[in-house]
């Protein structure tokens, strides 16, 4: 659940804990791979930018 496109908080509640940032210290090294994919669109943004 995790690595799809379900929203945290509800993965938090399918997983039964009483808070977010449970599921976030629990599971937070698994969710590296979004900070990699933000700065790969903020990288191509700025790209493209320098071409306009």
């Amino acid at each position: 659940m995790l690595i799809s496109p379900v929203p945290l908080a509800v993965t938090s509640r399918a997983m039964r804990h009483s808070t977010l940032p449970t599921t976030t210290e629990v599971y937070g090294h698994l969710l590296c791979h979004v900070a990699h994919d933000a700065v790969d669109v903020i990288a191509h943004a700025l790209d493209e930018a320098d071409v306009a």
